[in-house]
């Protein structure tokens, strides 16, 4: 019975050094259902619960593992989850849309949701105090819609770009499309008006 003890605590041991080493390496941990409880014994973490397909999740992939390169204060770490992968997860922590970034403390109790934009220093911001006094999360209600604003700081600046273009070429093109056809019939009219008088030359 002590040797099985034993060895249940060699196991724990090396499980934690390999969560350590994969850590030290990319700069966040890989969570997944096997790990979970493991990795919210050790302090806070700051998750991003994404999926593979999703071009917001893409997005901010780059600011986000940045900022798993920092130093944090209070031993918060930077953690993903494959939501895609770990639908146990979702459940557990309320997720119902992609990426839902929460700071994780007190083993998992106290969860509180980001809701900024999605920049590289709104994140660290975030996870070196902002998150204190974040909203807290509810895993039981589902996550409000977010409004047109938050969804317009959310888009990644070319597409941003490439939707003012829109806005302030669509009227200059009516513009121009309008003014092209007074054009024409003005050109239209001149001719009339020539043939009319060159008709009254002739009679």
């Amino acid at each position: 019975m002590g040797l099985m003890r034993l060895l249940k605590i060699l196991a724990l041991h090396v499980a934690a050094a390999s969560a350590a080493v994969e850590e030290g390496k990319w700069g966040w941990i890989d969570v997944d259902t096997s790990n979970i409880d493991e990795v919210l014994k050790q302090g806070p973490i700051f998750v991003k619960f994404f999926a593979p397909w999703c071009s917001h999740c893409k997005n901010m992939a780059k600011d986000f593992h940045r900022v798993a390169q920092e130093e944090l204060p209070d031993g918060i770490r930077i953690g993903r989850v494959d939501s895609t992968k770990n639908p146990a997860l979702n459940k557990r922590f309320g997720i119902s849309g992609y990426p839902t970034l929460l700071m994780l403390s007190d083993e998992g109790r106290d969860m509180r949701s980001y809701s900024g934009d999605r920049s590289f220093q709104s994140l660290l911001e975030f996870a070196t105090g902002g998150w204190k006094t974040a909203p807290v999360h509810d895993p039981t209600k589902p996550r409000p819609k977010p409004s047109y604003s938050e969804q317009l700081k959310s888009l990644p600046w070319t597409v941003k770009a490439v939707g003012l273009l829109f806005i302030v070429g669509l009227p200059l093109s009516i513009f121009a499309a309008c003014y092209d056809v007074y054009s024409e019939k003005k050109r239209r009219d001149a001719r009339r008006a020539e043939r009319k008088a060159e008709a009254g030359k002739t009679d």
